[in-house]
């Protein structure tokens, strides 16, 4: 089981600086950020056409202070409307697995699309992703890399409460990820996001498996706050997690 974290002082130090420190800091592998500062562009640095150099030199530099990649985040976007293959989204989607792809990733988060209020559209989202992730299969095929759908939250209109969103509940997430019907789908829990939208975090490890269950998305996040801080500081149940993938015989990674 490798231990990762992202690498989010990639704008400030750059990807090889972020990485040693990952290495200095006792991680045995790091998630490489793929997602820009507008959510559907790339990182700058993988914006030109030498993108593909650039992620073989990385993954040279990687693989010389013995730091895998095993696993990434693609653009976001998925709030801001539908990534059909003509989008700027859907191919910067693309692009982001070919580089995890030959950064070595094992796998990539590529979040549903969640733009319409899930409580009313439920249906509708469940179509609209059912093709999105069909329509970058081939591409997984291709790169060899899986793809990660992860359970999401989002607020309501007016008051910014948060809500469950796309996969949020369990039944659901195991519904997506197996309509793509490929051992290239899979999903990545976000532990923080069970709490923000009422799931309970044992029963969704039960009821999804460890043949759904490829990543994990550890962080503590407070009562109405994704706030993405360190373990233990805010309302995750550790000991039930832990205790919850070690039923389900749980083999992969901790991001």
């Amino acid at each position: 089981m490798l231990i990762s974290t992202h690498t989010s002082l990639r704008n400030i130090l750059g990807y090889e600086k972020n990485i040693e420190l990952l290495k200095m800091a006792g991680f045995t592998a790091f998630d490489i950020n793929l997602d820009g500062p507008n959510d559907i562009m790339i990182p700058e640095y993988f914006n030109g056409d030498d993108y593909r150099q650039k992620a073989y030199a990385l993954r040279e530099f990687a693989d010389s202070i013995g730091l895998p990649c095993n696993q990434s985040h693609a653009p976001f976007g998925s709030q801001y409307g539908d990534a059909t293959p003509d989008t700027e989204l859907f191919k910067k989607t693309v692009r982001s697995m070919e580089i995890a792809s030959i950064m070595g990733a094992k796998g990539i988060v590529v979040h549903p699309m969640q733009f319409k209020y899930h409580p009313y559209y439920k249906d509708e989202l469940k179509e609209i992703n059912k093709r999105f992730y069909n329509d970058l299969l081939p591409y997984a095929e291709k790169f060899n890399i899986v793809m990660y759908t992860e359970n999401m939250w989002n607020v309501r209109p007016v008051s910014h409460v948060i809500i469950p969103s796309t996969c949020s509940w369990a039944e659901e997430f195991c519904e997506y990820i197996d309509m793509i019907n490929s051992p290239y789908m899979k999903g990545c829990l976000d532990i923080g996001h069970l709490i923000l939208t009422g799931e309970n975090v044992a029963r969704t490890i039960e009821v999804m498996g460890a043949d759904r269950i490829a990543a994990l998305h550890i962080h503590d996040v407070y009562p109405q706050s994704d706030a993405h801080t360190i373990p233990y500081l805010g309302c995750v149940n550790y000991d039930e997690m832990l205790d919850g993938l070690k039923k389900i015989g749980y083999k992969g990674d901790i991001t």
